[in-house]
């Protein structure tokens, strides 16, 4: 996936591809002040972010549930977790991305 097709990028969540190899892959996420990605899922990969600069906020959902969380260090998304980011503060967050487990997708819920 390049960076230019990921869905969840916009004007205040930017990608940077890292290193991309066969069942893994790592990036760089810069989160501007109030930017989020949509709600979506990954079929087979887990995310572990390490957020290397703010706090980034992580929502998990399921069903009606929302679970919400303010991370300053690093925190896991399970493969199929409906789930999305956000920055709540007014500075950047950036955070790390270290995907594995099978091919990258994005599934938009």
């Amino acid at each position: 996936m390049n960076d230019k097709d990921i869905p969840l990028a916009n004007a205040k969540v930017l990608y940077k591809t890292l290193l991309n190899e066969h069942g893994y892959s790592v990036s760089q996420t810069t989160v501007r002040a109030g930017g989020a990605t949509q709600w979506h899922h990954h079929t087979h990969v887990r995310d572990r972010f390490v957020v290397v600069q703010g706090v980034l906020t992580v929502e998990t959902k399921t069903g009606e549930h929302v679970e919400r969380r303010q991370v300053l260090d690093h925190y896991t998304v399970e493969p199929g977790v409906v789930h999305h980011v956000m920055n709540e503060t007014s500075d950047d967050v950036v955070y790390i991305n270290i995907q594995s487990g099978g091919a990258r997708d994005i599934v938009l819920a």
